[in-house]
């Protein structure tokens, strides 16, 4: 037990210090309160809260304006496809009426060119009618004719043209003025001796065209002389004869009487009294 008590400590004395704050220690001095801030003049406080209600506005301005500037670009913004699918959609119709025109176009061309056919085929009937009527006539006509010249002068489709007691022909064959005598008497006729008021009356009946006529200018006599010697009639408009006029023979137009060389290729007038 001894042992047990010598081995137990003796307990620890700790002693207990207790803190004084110094502020207690002091005494406390009565200080007087700071002063509070005076408020700024009127005059001072209204430059700064203006700005800022000014821009306030500013800012509320703006926003409205931006809002409606995107409406008016929406409600434009809508109207122009509104206005391209219209305009699309007519574009379609116009093309598709485009085509059908077409269509119609060429389906009346086809028609016309089958109208032009028929009216041409229509028109060679009536052409080829009138021809046939044409060809009575003309059949009736050359047996009146034969009947009252071609006995006498000759069938006229070999040109000849019967003027009271004489028949008158235009050769195909042209020649110089000093073969159209023997020419004439090949078709058993004379070369062309006639004057004045008959002269026109055949020229009107044969469409003559520089033809030769049995008139020439005789150097030994100085005058125009016809084939058989004789002179011919101041009616018929001659030139003054002269020597200028040598190796110079008469010839008819349809109209005038004139002078070339007698040499010259052309038809001759013949004529024979009609048996």
């Amino acid at each position: 037990m001894s042992n047990v008590a010598d081995s137990e400590e003796p307990p620890e004395i700790t002693e207990q210090t207790e803190t004084i704050p110094i502020a207690d220690l002091e005494p406390s001095l009565d200080l007087p309160p700071p002063p509070s801030p005076s408020p700024p003049p009127e005059d001072e406080q209204s430059p700064i809260f203006e700005p800022i209600r000014v821009n306030g506005i500013i800012a509320v301005i703006l926003g409205i304006f931006t809002l409606l500037l995107l409406m008016l670009c929406g409600f434009f913004g809508y109207q122009y496809f509104q206005t391209v699918e219209a305009s699309a959609s007519k574009m379609k119709i116009f093309h598709e009426w485009i085509e059908s025109l077409q269509n119609k176009t060429e389906k009346f061309l086809k028609i016309q060119k089958v109208l032009d056919q028929n009216k041409v085929l229509l028109s060679n009937v009536e052409n080829l009618e009138w021809l046939r009527s044409q060809k009575d006539y003309l059949i009736e006509a050359l047996q009146e004719l034969k009947e009252k010249q071609g006995v006498k002068c000759g069938l006229p489709l070999n040109h000849w043209v019967q003027y009271k007691d004489h028949c008158y022909h235009q050769t195909m064959e042209m020649v110089s003025w000093l073969n159209c005598s023997d020419l004439c008497v090949s078709l058993n006729a004379t070369f062309l001796k006639t004057e004045g008021s008959r002269l026109k009356n055949i020229m009107k009946l044969i469409t003559v065209n520089h033809t030769w006529l049995g008139l020439s200018y005789k150097k030994e006599d100085n005058e125009w002389k016809w084939e058989d010697g004789s002179s011919p009639s101041p009616g018929l408009s001659l030139p003054e004869p002269g020597l200028d006029f040598q190796g110079k023979c008469v010839y008819v137009n349809s109209h005038t009487v004139g002078t070339d060389n007698c040499t010259r290729s052309s038809s001759c007038l013949c004529e024979k009294t009609v048996h």
